[in-house]
């Protein structure tokens, strides 16, 4: 399964490894885009654990289906 995951703020890329390898991208608006591919929802709740121990607003988590 495939997520982005927006939040308020902008990550810097060495962030990606604490994240555990994931796609950062920072937007022109003020935001940071997560892009990661997880094996169940637990890996996700994992991902989503840390956006909490950040402290930075989440925005948006959308599911990616494959195509």
């Amino acid at each position: 399964m495939r997520y982005e995951i927006r939040l308020e703020g902008h990550l810097g890329d060495d962030w990606a490894d604490w994240f555990g390898g994931l796609v950062l991208v920072q937007e022109g608006e003020g935001t940071t885009r997560l892009i990661c591919s997880v094996a169940d929802q637990a890996a996700l709740f994992g991902i989503l654990k840390k956006v909490r121990d950040l402290g930075m607003p989440l925005l948006s988590l959308v599911r990616v289906h494959d195509r």
